[in-house]
């Protein structure tokens, strides 16, 4: 089947098109002739007029392809692009659900809007350094994406272009860009850290919302004016698990312009402001705020005792001033928030002088305001340990100058071994700071119940739940968590909410899977039967976030509990059984002889000889007498 000859391939299955005629309804692979030189508008369109389109072989000599081309063909697994492509149109591939690989061309310089929209498929992307602009939803809602290979040469993200990208955990960006539009990586619930080189000048509102990050830095080469919207907002996953907010020694103004973009296509009564929870957080003192910039920012409410979801209570300028002299006689705290904005042996060099400051006291001279706590209750190794730029040798220095401050408690009861597992320090951060613990305070009881509970109510990911665990599981397992307990307090809780339409604070389902399956996963080890092991993780899969079950999470959760106890009893009976039966074996033959090798005892002989089916671990010490 053929526009030209097809030569020897499969003619029954490839179809080579040759630039004039129509490509057939029903063929699955499609092979563009050498003298094609443009893929027209609209060529393969409709995924009801060919539904078993599977690949495209597009030729070398090929320059560019226009728009709609492949749109909708939800069959496309695979596209082979031609060295000599250029340029590729407007939704071209927009909706091929099943193309899961691509590889564009060094030579691109084009890509399309929402040309690759709606691939859902869609796992990896390159994009090549001659493309100085991906424009408008280029890929929006490739839900499967996980990995962007930006080139140097790039300049702008333009609205949408990544929104909605929900398998994008991290990005990092090429120094060569300088603009990021509106929404570009909206909604990508699971980016948990992006990038950002000191060159970006514009960063537009709504750009990251609803992304996944523990803290985060603005850019020092955007200016003095911070729009906070950036950063700010939640999706259904991601609620408020921003922790640590670092912002530019001079920013002079903090706006919200959250609504305030003539965006005709973004309309929603119910959001017209930034909903933002920081607890780290510093303002410079002739920053100008706007009066919505830290609305709903409850943490800090707490601590002041405001009420921020009220714009109009007079004692919200509290929060403000206190924020603005935070460091205030508080040099060493300064240094570990603004330390991100400088590199690493010159912020080193810094801190060193003011811990031990050589000029108006006498070398060597301790600065107490070290391990003095700001007016959030904060200490510089709380500060370090929220920032988006770890540096173990300050650590360092800190925890030998002022050890006590790795048990102090800011004004929300945390420490700082918390926000460094909170926000995503490194591993070799996270052993020091355990190390530390061991070593220099050998007694000190943690609060891992409580540790849990923040991260949960601040709906943190589940990584974050998991990294506390394990390092009490690794490091601390000698100090008391009930985990069965917690889980069922954590239940009747979630019941409680869901059933007083507060399911918003339920606990992600998710991370309540996870602290079920660890509250038994001793038990399970022990009970050592796959049938009802399996049958028992069945039912934790099958908790949902259905309105119904989260009603109803107590007694499902106890409902699994009372079952493994069953399982246990039916074991324990079971073993109990088998024994009486061996012993029943050996003294119905205690009064024969019985020949035994030397290497071999009567009763290990009995034992071998009683053709159990199962052979129950740990029996025979039963059976051998003291």
């Amino acid at each position: 089947m053929d526009g030209e000859d097809s030569g020897t391939d499969d003619v029954s299955s490839i179809y080579v098109y040759n630039g004039v005629d129509r490509v057939p309804n029903d063929v699955t692979h499609v092979r563009v002739a050498p003298s094609v030189t443009v893929i027209p508008e609209v060529l393969f369109q409709e995924r009801r007029v060919r539904p078993n389109l599977e690949q495209i072989d597009l030729n070398e000599g090929l320059i560019r392809i226009e728009n709609n081309a492949f749109e909708e063909c939800n069959s496309l697994k695979m596209v082979n692009l031609p060295s000599t492509l250029e340029d590729i149109g407007e939704s071209v591939f927009r909706d091929c659900e099943k193309l899961d690989g691509i590889i564009l061309p060094e030579g691109l310089q084009r890509l399309g809007q929402y040309v690759f929209a709606g691939c859902r498929s869609l796992k990896r992307i390159n994009i090549p350094p001659d493309i100085e602009r991906i424009e408008e939803g280029a890929f929006f809602n490739c839900i499967d994406l996980t990995e962007i290979a930006f080139s140097e040469g790039l300049r702008e993200i333009e609205k949408e272009a990544f929104s909605r990208c929900k398998s994008l955990v991290s990005v990092t960006l090429p120094s060569s860009l300088t603009s990021i539009g509106i929404e570009s990586f909206e909604g990508c619930e699971r980016l948990k850290e992006i990038h950002m080189p000191d060159t970006i000048e514009n960063i537009q509102a709504r750009a990251l919302k609803g992304c996944n990050f523990m803290n985060f830095r603005f850019p020092s080469s955007i200016g003095n004016d911070i729009d906070i919207s950036i950063v700010g907002g939640y999706t259904s996953l991601v609620q408020g698990c921003l922790v640590s907010l670092e912002l530019p020694e001079t920013t002079e103004q903090l706006e919200d312009y959250y609504d305030d973009y003539d965006d005709d296509d973004y309309e929603n009564e119910n959001e017209n402001y930034t909903d933002l929870n920081v607890r780290n957080i510093a303002l410079p003192s002739e920053c100008v705020i706007d009066s919505d910039a830290l609305y709903h920012c409850t943490d800090l409410g707490l601590v002041f005792g405001v009420d921020t979801d009220d714009e109009d209570d007079d004692d919200y300028s509290t929060i403000l001033d206190a924020l603005k002299h935070r460091f205030d006689k508080l040099p060493v705290h300064k240094i570990c928030y603004y330390q991100s904005y400088h590199d690493n042996e010159t912020t080193l060099q810094h801190l060193k002088r003011e811990v031990n400051p050589w000029t108006t006291k006498p070398p060597g001279q301790l600065n107490t305001t070290g391990k003095q706590q700001d007016c959030l209750g904060m200490t510089p190794l709380h500060i370090l340990a929220c920032s988006t730029k770890q540096h173990v040798e300050m650590y360092q220095l800190l925890i030998d100058k002022y050890p006590e401050t790795l048990i102090t408690k800011d004004k929300w009861g945390d420490i700082p071994l918390l926000y460094a597992l909170w926000c995503n320090a490194t591993s070799e951060v996270v052993d020091l700071l355990v190390e530390s613990y061991k070593t220099l305070h050998q007694e000190y009881e943690f609060d891992w119940k409580g540790m849990i509970e923040t991260s949960i109510k601040r709906r943190a990911p589940l990584e974050i739940i998991q990294k506390i665990v394990s390092t009490h599981q690794k490091s601390f397992s000698n100090q008391y968590l009930d985990m069965k307990q917690f889980v069922t307090e954590l239940a009747a809780f979630d019941s409680g909410q869901a059933k007083y339409s507060l399911g918003i604070r339920v606990t992600l389902i998710e991370t309540f899977r996870y602290l079920l399956r660890k509250s038994i996963s001793k038990r399970l080890d022990s009970l050592d039967i796959r049938r009802w092991c399996t049958e028992l993780e069945n039912s934790i899969k099958s908790l949902s976030n259905s309105l119904e079950e989260k009603k109803n999470r107590d007694r499902d959760t106890q409902a699994i509990y009372d079952r493994l106890a069953t399982y246990e009893s039916i074991k324990e009976g079971t073993s109990v059984l088998e024994l009486v039966l061996w012993k029943t074996k050996i003294d119905t033959n205690r009064n024969k002889r019985a020949r035994v090798d030397s290497q071999v005892s009567y009763r290990d002989q009995c034992r071998i000889n009683c053709r159990a089916d199962i052979v129950i671990r740990n029996v025979l010490p039963y059976l051998i007498p003291k």
